[in-house]
């Protein structure tokens, strides 16, 4: 099973030291990270995602998956954006987000599939696969949601990126063995993050003290030992993308936790045959 680093708080890094670091820590590369701030903005993408990619691979990592903040109701208007990653090696782009603010409840499934036929298409053009990730306050925010809008579409063209940490810590959880058997095929990566309940507030307020805040694997609630067994069991192999979403203001601290995180993903993965 191939793993890589969603790179959202090592900013701070060149691109070459980003590609050093997944490498020493025993993972396949970053993700490609197409945003303002980081190695490769949507301003400038022609220029920076080859430059990226080739010191990426220069020092022994491979950058296959990109998160992107491409909507999917426009990527027939984005071709050679598309041209580019796929040229480039990219094999799987996450599309931006359809926030449940932006429509009305009802009408958010129908919007959902329209642009899903326009992601199919861009991305069968291009001989890559167009992902959406379930997350919350987003549509799809669960896999029933996500399933029942892509089940007509090709699989190999789009697929579902499944997020056991956002469906703890924000909304959307659901059995992970009846979300894997039901989205199948259509699951195209698994985001590898986690969450926790804390109770450090006022017993007596509206929410009685509880929060809930994201954590390393190991230290989290979900079963990813489960998890990978029911991908195994249901042949599903796909790269799982790492999140770490914790200590995000203390990077040393957030370096030294995600060694600890990727062990035990790493172990969950083995004793689970991915």
């Amino acid at each position: 099973m191939k793993n890589y680093l969603f790179p959202k708080f090592f900013q701070s890094l060149s691109a070459k030291e980003l590609a050093e670091y997944c490498v020493s820590i025993g993972i396949d590369g970053p993700t490609l990270l197409i945003r303002d701030g980081y190695w490769v903005k949507a301003s400038d993408v022609f220029e920076t995602l080859p430059a990226f990619v080739k010191c990426c691979e220069a020092c022994g990592a491979e950058v296959k998956y990109a998160d992107t903040p491409y909507d999917m109701d426009r990527l027939d208007a984005l071709d050679d954006q598309l041209a580019l990653m796929s040229a480039n090696g990219i094999e799987l782009f996450r599309v931006n987000y359809i926030t449940k603010g932006q429509y009305p409840a009802r009408e958010l499934h129908d919007k959902v599939c329209h642009d899903m036929e326009i992601a199919e298409k861009a991305a069968r053009k291009h001989g890559m696969r167009a992902v959406i990730q379930v997350h919350g306050g987003c549509y799809p925010h669960n896999a029933t949601s996500a399933y029942f809008a892509c089940k007509n579409f090709d699989p190999r063209y789009l697929g579902i990126k499944i997020d056991p940490g956002n469906n703890i810590a924000q909304e959307g959880y659901e059995d992970f063995a009846y979300q894997i058997a039901l989205l199948g095929e259509y699951i195209a990566a698994i985001g590898q993050k986690d969450a926790r309940l804390v109770r450090d507030g006022d017993k007596n307020s509206a929410a009685k003290g509880w929060r809930r805040e994201f954590a390393p694997a190991n230290e989290g609630v979900n079963n990813y030992a489960h998890i990978f067994s029911q991908m195994k069991k249901h042949g599903i192999s796909v790269p799982g993308i790492l999140m770490p979403f914790y200590h995000d203001r203390d990077f040393d601290a957030l370096r030294t936790a995600f060694v600890d995180e990727v062990a035990y993903f790493k172990h969950c993965q083995e004793e689970s045959g991915l």
